[in-house]
């Protein structure tokens, strides 16, 4: 395989003519590994259990080098769900994202109402009165931050972002 992946998607479900199916795409609905005769056929080498072994799975391709050491595959409809989610965390977080996913989710935990603050905040970076915008809270983040694009998660959504960080540094390491 040419290039390495570091978010990775198994869909598994029924054709037309409901006969199981079993994919691999990337974030971006490309598919990348495998098909469903691929999969059956790598039950039937026990390289995996079932159909429904992930884990075993995400091994196979790390040994393959289609995913990354560090990657994930998640299950696609987890995957499809948390790249349309765009305020809360849902895909795990890699070692160098664990303080950024921590800080967002401290702000999702501040009350709002129609996008304001119902009431004062302090947080480590900096004081908010009630009625600040939450959108310009986060752009707070910015500059504690500049490693992760934050306008990009405010208008994309967060998980989309994290994603496309991992993908981009994984093609190109010094950037």
């Amino acid at each position: 395989m040419s290039r390495q992946y570091m978010t990775l998607g198994f869909y598994h479900g029924f054709n037309k003519m409901f006969r199981p199916t079993y994919d691999i795409f990337d974030c971006e609905g490309n598919p990348v590994y495998a098909d469903t005769k691929a999969i059956k056929k790598l039950i039937e080498d026990k390289v995996i259990s079932d159909s429904t072994d992930r884990d075993g799975l995400e091994r196979h391709l790390i040994h393959e080098g289609v995913l990354h050491v560090n990657g994930h595959l998640l299950d696609g409809i987890a995957l499809d769900r948390a790249k349309q989610e765009p305020i809360s965390v849902d895909i795990p977080p890699m070692e160098d994202e664990k303080r950024f996913v921590l800080a967002w989710n401290t702000l999702n935990k501040i009350p709002v109402r129609r996008g304001k603050s119902t009431r004062g905040v302090k947080l480590p970076i900096g004081q908010f009165p009630e009625g600040t915008p939450i959108i310009d809270i986060r752009r707070q983040l910015i500059p504690v931050f500049p490693e992760f694009d934050i306008e990009f998660a405010i208008e994309e959504g967060v998980n989309l972002m994290l994603i496309k960080r991992r993908e981009a540094m994984l093609q190109n390491p010094a950037a």
